[in-house]
């Protein structure tokens, strides 16, 4: 059960009320995530492993995150001593661990007698906000939304009837917040303050000074704090601490102190000056280290607030890596980042390992353009030291990173000279072996001679065999089983296959993701979608459960899994996956690339609108460096867009450019050469090309039709069919066209049959459905309108009537349901659907 709703909404009391009153005596293990950056790690579970026996907290201590799952789940098993609640409070702010729990303990609720509650605020919830991505992994039909509305004005009246203050004005200046309502009462006063901020500190100005300044030094340590930790900070004010709790500003809650809700810490600890701010983090962070302390992103924060930069250098690095290995990876970078900052004057080889590991996380959050600023910038300081070695092994992570950076020719020469410089030890290691691997992996990719790739590939798992380096093994046999699938050769399928199983019992995680993925990759590019459908359920549990904070691996499936259900005439799925890749928003230039050929290719077989600003974006993108299988699904996108439009010489300039780039795909020349042939180039296609191409540029249209059906590739198959003589092929043909939704086919099919002085030619979606193709709802369209002139969401929401975070969501759903990433290209396919007002306007 999530309980959603705005900062004061009284998610928690409603929860606390819940579990007080109604759950008939159940025991309930409750957990808060916190407001500070970068966040705690498995922050809920550090609260309820204070309150509970059994191993979770000597997981927690272990930092592996496996063993966290494993006690979390023995704890919720545990006979006899089942918790029948569990609450997780302001999941908003939860880390990549938490999340990834959420996601575990998802998949396990059907078969748990437990109810999880978890509260956030929704106007902090977008479409690509982690907490939304890890709820869309859970199974359908175990999660339940509740969002709680604003107090009516009755409500507040019975609030303020002891006080005196008109009801009806404090609801006006609320809106009914209930936590606003509260406070402005408590305040008192003849004026309503203007805002929460306002209220909380004219309350707090009626306490002692003494009191004031406890409330300054709790407002730095945490929602939640223990007595002792503020004693060791302001010594001596117990009365001053019972003033704060008499007066309700903090509350002490399981011999913990808090503030009422994070609205009011919040607003005390903004309202202080930089350098009492400051001073207040170091005392805390001087009294944590007396108390013995032990968690190093709580004492990092302290340290980065306080400027203390030796402090920093020595907790933020420990904080990294402990987050890294409990699976938060975007509070690891944060961390690396803070180390950084005041890093300045750290020597070279401190700094550069510093560097890589910052380089590291930000790739696996995908965030590759700071990795390559990182690892870059460590490169140098290697090579500056002579260490040949450390360069070498920084070359390796170079080069994975120059390749998400659609730079594959300098991922090639970083691997190469990776095998250089640790060629040259005396004796081969296992740094040699990962070296030979990493090269084998980047000429696959590049889709260089893969007889060449096969024989560093045997290299590489020759030598990690002979070291027994199982890691290096699993992933050299990964590049070998692709590079015999590509070869024709169906052993292929079998090596990746065992690399998968060996990965799996190895507990390599992230070798098994990328054998999964490389399988569904290798099935889409082989058109066996057969086993692309085996496949796919596999690859995305076990990225959901057991990689799911590795942003780089889920985002290169759903771009694979969207170029699929294109050609499988899945073109709303399609839609909806490429558009969630571009609404994420950081995703690297490849897969951004990957969506935005997509996207295009679906504006140009649908006729719905000018498809070459998301080409163009998408070969920017890509650049003149990048690898020829991400480049030449874009050249037959772009070919297939302007023959479609009837610019026959662009399409065979297109067409041509990918054939120069293309070396043995059979698929890929196929198509390449079947849009140069229909926009008047060779009559024969390229030797080598796929089947299904060959017979219908032959003129065998009905074979080449029936052999895109056991492919189960509908757009293809009606091509064929459109080309075939009599009318019965052509009917065929305009209703798989029309069915898709392809609109510049349709016209070209019923204008042939009309042609033949054939009658009754279906007229296919109706006017509506197909200049509105997004299907958006009738408020969606008003908000579009409203959008398209340039107003800010509080501006629509006065004008609709309607509040703020509403307007947030319909914005959210705008741009994923149209599959652009900002409000301006909104406001562009507005203009080009004739909105206005709301309506669309009659095609001309």
């Amino acid at each position: 059960m999530l309980v959603a709703g705005e900062a004061g909404i009284g998610k928690t009391a409603l929860v606390e009320a819940f579990c007080g009153e109604s759950a008939r005596g159940l025991p309930a293990l409750w957990g808060s995530c916190d407001p500070v950056v970068p966040a705690r790690p498995f922050a809920p579970l550090v609260d309820i492993a204070e309150k509970v026996k059994g191993p979770l907290r000597g997981a927690l201590d272990s930092g592996n995150r496996n063993r966290v799952f494993e006690a979390f789940l023995a704890q919720l098993r545990q006979p006899g001593n089942m918790p029948g609640l569990i609450v997780f409070d302001d999941l908003h702010w939860a880390d990549d661990a938490t999340l990834d729990l959420l996601r575990v303990v998802g998949r396990r609720l059907r078969n748990l007698p437990v109810l999880l509650i978890g509260t956030y605020r929704d106007h902090e919830v977008g479409g690509g906000h982690p907490l939304r991505i890890a709820l869309g992994d859970l199974p359908a039909g175990v999660v339940t939304e509740l969002r709680l509305p604003p107090l009516s004005v009755d409500a507040v009246a019975a609030l303020a009837a002891e006080s005196g203050m008109d009801a009806v004005a404090i609801h006006r200046a609320t809106m009914g917040n209930p936590f606003f309502v509260t406070e402005v009462l408590a305040a008192g006063g003849d004026e309503l303050p203007a805002g929460i901020i306002d209220a909380v500190l004219a309350r707090v100005a009626r306490l002692s000074p003494s009191a004031q300044d406890v409330l300054r030094a709790v407002s730095v340590l945490g929602q939640r704090c223990e007595p002792a930790l503020l004693s060791g900070m302001a010594p001596g004010d117990e009365a001053a601490l019972a003033e704060c709790v008499a007066r309700g500003v903090l509350e002490m809650e399981n011999g913990a102190l808090r503030f009422r809700h994070e609205l009011a810490q919040r607003a005390v600890r903004d309202g202080l000056a930089p350098g009492d701010r400051a001073a207040l983090h170091g005392r805390a962070l001087e009294a944590l280290c007396r108390l013995g302390a032990a968690d190093p992103a709580e004492l990092a924060h302290h340290a980065v607030e306080a400027g203390d930069a030796e402090a920093v250098l020595v907790l933020a690095p420990a904080a990294a890596e402990r987050a890294a290995g409990l699976g938060a990876h975007r509070e690891a970078a944060a961390h690396y980042a803070a180390a950084l900052r005041f890093g300045g004057r750290l020597e070279a080889r401190s700094r550069a390992t510093l560097l890589e590991g910052h380089g590291r996380e930000c790739l696996t959050i995908d965030d590759v353009d700071a990795a390559l600023v990182s690892q870059q910038e460590a490169l140098e300081c290697w090579r500056r030291l002579g260490d040949a070695r450390r360069e070498a092994i920084c070359l390796q992570s170079l080069s994975l990173m120059l390749w998400f950076a659609a730079d594959g020719d300098r991922a090639v020469e970083a691997a190469e000279r990776a095998v250089e410089l640790l060629g040259r030890a005396s004796a081969p290691d296992r740094e040699l072996a990962r070296a030979y691997a990493t090269l084998a992996q980047r000429l696959l990719v590049r889709g260089s001679d893969d007889a060449v790739t096969l024989s560093w590939g045997e290299r590489a798992l020759g030598l990690a065999e002979r070291l027994c380096d199982e890691p290096v093994g699993v992933h050299a046999l990964t590049t070998i089983g692709v590079a015999e699938i590509f070869l024709g050769m169906e052993g292929g399928w079998a090596k990746v296959e065992e690399s998968l199983h060996r990965a799996k019992a190895a507990g390599l995680s992230e070798d098994a993701s990328r054998a999964l993925i490389n399988l569904v990759e290798a099935a889409r590019d082989t058109r066996r979608y057969e086993v692309a459908d085996r496949y796919r359920d596999e690859a995305i549990s076990y990225l959901a459960e057991h990689d799911p904070d590795h942003d780089l691996f889920r985002r290169r499936l759903l771009g694979v899994l969207a170029e699929i259900a294109l050609e499988r005439g899945r073109w709303e799925e399609a839609a909806r996956l490429a558009g969630g890749l571009l609404v994420e928003g950081r995703s690297a230039r490849l897969t951004r690339a990957k969506a935005l050929t997509l996207l295009g290719r679906l504006r140009a077989r649908r006729g719905d609108g000018d498809p070459w600003p998301l080409l163009d974006e998408a070969l920017a993108l890509a650049g003149p460096r990048g690898e020829a299988q991400e480049q030449c699904p874009l050249y037959a996108a772009r070919a297939e867009a302007a023959w479609l439009q009837g610019d026959m010489a662009r399409a065979r300039t297109e067409a041509e450019i990918g054939l120069n780039l293309v070396s043995i795909d059979p698929w890929w020349q196929g198509e390449l050469g079947f849009w140069s042939w229909k926009a008047g180039g060779p009559p024969r296609l390229p030797v080598g090309s796929a089947k299904p191409y060959v017979l219908h540029s032959s003129g065998r249209y009905q074979e080449a039709a029936s052999a895109w059906h056991s492919i189960s590739s509908p757009y293809h198959e009606a091509l064929a069919l459109a080309e075939a003589e009599g009318e019965e092929a052509l009917r065929q043909a305009l209703t798989i066209f029309q069915s898709l939704g392809a609109g510049p086919m349709a016209i070209k099919v019923a204008r042939r049959l009309r042609g033949m002085g054939v009658r009754s030619i279906p007229r296919g979606q109706r006017r509506n459905t197909r200049r509105n193709p997004a299907g958006l709802t009738a408020r969606e369209l008003d908000v579009l309108a409203l959008l398209a002139e340039g107003m800010r969401n509080a501006d629509i929401a006065e004008r609709l009537v309607i509040s703020a975070k509403t307007v947030d969501h319909h914005v959210s759903a705008i741009l994923r349901k149209l599959a652009v990433p900002t409000r301006a290209a909104a406001a562009e396919e507005a203009a080009r659907l004739g909105l206005k007002d709301g309506e669309l306007l009659p095609a001309r």
